[in-house]
């Protein structure tokens, strides 16, 4: 690209197929995979390196009926995208729901997911999780966050949508997604940000308008990251977190034959140790949900 940092690895497409070589994340994928993140974990399309290109380097924020607007000019028409024409096209419905948690309500729940480093920062280190939890930011950082490096630190706010899911809570995505590009609009050195999220945007509003067959090109995440997510990181005890019992499917018996049907959830889950030396698997149980702030963290 020209105007543009290329950053391919920017946005993948995540890999959720189950198969026998990554039996041990199998509760994690079926998590995902029936989460309200699905579809813009796994959609993927044709990205033109042209649109996207127009678009960040045109893009500039407009307040239009006291609503705030990205604007830009691709293919020669005006784009318009907003907090709720992303909530649209990306299948989130998450109008109103919580975008941020408390300092302390983060801390706590973190360390309930099984975090094994510092609580003194609002940062947190993906190799100081477990397998799951750790292929659970990882997927989050690559495929719904703004970051373009430093793959292996979890931001506050990736860490509050993830404690949001996990402890069946709301999290609002549409903003999360949105206040990263508006953000991006004032960066000095810009790369392509969100170039399957942008593809979808420009094909609700640049219908019949053909694509340039200059292809961008996105990377899916294969099977091969599962082994990556096996290794104890530095640091890290090798202590086994359970996903809490709240995210997994619970089946259920109709007229003698076994069925799976969606889980009903309890909101807040808590650990508990169990006795073996080697190997510590934590089981959750019910605690008091999270406590909503009503303003951003600070630092």
């Amino acid at each position: 690209m020209t105007a543009l940092e290329s950053c391919p690895k920017h946005k993948m497409v995540a890999y959720l197929e189950k198969n026998d070589g990554n039996a041990e994340f199998h509760e994690i994928i079926d998590f995902l995979t029936r989460s309200s993140i699905h579809y813009a974990l796994t959609v993927s399309l044709v990205v033109s390196t042209t649109f996207v290109e127009q678009f960040w380097t045109s893009a500039k924020s407009k307040t239009l009926n006291n609503v705030r607007h990205i604007q830009a000019k691709v293919a020669g028409k005006c784009i318009f995208i907003s907090e709720e024409s992303i909530r649209s096209d990306l299948l989130f419905d998450d109008a109103d729901e919580i975008h941020v948690l408390n300092n302390q309500d983060i801390f706590d729940s973190i360390q309930q997911i099984g975090y094994e480093g510092d609580l003194n920062v609002l940062t947190f280190n993906k190799a100081l999780f477990s397998p799951q939890w750790k292929f659970f930011f990882h997927i989050m950082n690559h495929c719904i966050s703004s970051k373009s490096t430093s793959w292996d630190q979890i931001p506050t706010n990736i860490a509050t949508a993830v404690i949001c899911l996990s402890f069946n809570q709301n999290y609002n995505f549409s903003r999360l997604i949105f206040e990263g590009m508006l953000r991006h609009l004032d960066a000095a050195k810009k790369f392509v940000m969100y170039p399957i999220f942008l593809a979808i945007f420009l094909s609700k509003q640049l219908k019949n308008v053909p694509i340039p067959q200059d292809h961008f090109p996105i990377h899916v995440l294969t099977s091969k990251v599962f082994s990556f997510m096996v290794k104890k990181g530095k640091h890290f005890s090798g202590r086994v977190t359970s996903l809490f019992t709240s995210m997994l499917a619970q089946p259920t018996k109709e007229v003698g034959v076994a069925s799976e049907r969606p889980f009903e959830p309890q909101l807040t889950p808590s650990p508990r140790q169990s006795d073996d030396l080697h190997e510590t698997k934590i089981v959750s149980s019910p605690r008091p949900s999270l406590v909503v702030s009503t303003s951003d963290p600070s630092p």
